[in-house]
């Protein structure tokens, strides 16, 4: 396995943003070259940081499936909208540019987000094709498209009554007045968005699921394939919900929501196959 750490810098990145690869060799399971689907994984944090267990565990399950994966360290506060969603872009653009080189069917590239990296993730499937985002990252539009979202506890609203407010607050520093409406990604969301796969938990008191259901309402109004699922119990947090990844004071291990992975390989074999 190829596990690299590119720097990404657009306007306003910490120097400390970066894309961690998780590429197979040439030769799996006596196959040589065959082009992959590849997961861009943004890990939670309430956009003040990135969390570790959100990142490298996901990117090994993937990487298990037979599929490549990269992990982008996004910028967080200080730094303020757009600059993590640029950093997304930016991290589209190379992927593409390294298809080839990686083995990545340009097709088959899903963006994954949790809690406000899910926002993030939302946030670049509802966006990606504004011209804005484009120039910014100078390329063409259809580089920077994404082809299918994966969305673990999502911040999606910052309407009062559901939203995350702190998470909101940190993306946005001192344009949250001014800007705060146009993150409500339910009321952002069109046919340029993917096909999505969503998991909440109902008892989730810190990211309501009310920020879920909303954006699988308006993907549904719009036509949009959408997988969700909803599990009575669990907090926020889980990642793969399993002790290998449960917090230093042990919590985040909830059996009842482990299915949330396997679920989603069958929703990824479906829908981006194994191989092209």
């Amino acid at each position: 396995m190829r596990n690299e750490q590119l720097k990404i810098q657009v306007k306003g990145s910490a120097k400390e943003c970066r894309l961690e690869t998780y590429i197979l060799g040439d030769v799996l399971d006596g196959v040589r070259n065959r082009k992959t689907p590849l997961v861009l994984i943004c890990p939670g944090g309430a956009y003040a940081m990135t969390s570790n267990r959100e990142a490298e565990p996901i990117a090994l399950q993937f990487t298990s499936m037979g599929y490549q994966a990269a992990v982008l360290r996004y910028s967080c506060a200080p730094a303020t909208y757009p600059t993590s969603l640029c950093e997304v872009a930016q991290s589209v653009k190379i992927i593409r540019e390294h298809a080839e080189e990686w083995n990545v069917d340009t097709e088959k590239i899903i963006v994954m987000g949790f809690s406000a990296g899910g926002h993030l993730a939302a946030s670049y499937g509802v966006f990606w094709n504004e011209p804005w985002l484009a120039e910014k990252i100078q390329c063409e539009t259809s580089f920077l498209e994404p082809n299918g979202l994966v969305l673990c506890y999502p911040v999606i609203s910052s309407k009062d009554e559901i939203a995350h407010q702190g998470s909101i607050k940190n993306l946005l520093g001192e344009s949250y007045e001014e800007l705060k409406e146009q993150m409500s990604l339910e009321d952002r969301v069109g046919k340029q968005t993917p096909k999505t796969f969503l998991w909440h938990t109902f008892t989730d008191e810190v990211v309501p699921f009310w920020n879920s259901f909303r954006f699988v309402e308006a993907l549904g109004k719009e036509g949009i394939p959408v997988e969700y699922h909803l599990y009575p119990k669990g907090g926020h947090g889980l990642s793969l919900a399993k002790e290998q990844t449960a917090g230093v004071d042990g919590r985040g291990v909830e059996k009842g929501c482990q299915s949330w992975f396997a679920l989603l390989q069958d929703w990824m074999f479906y829908n981006f196959g194994l191989y092209s």
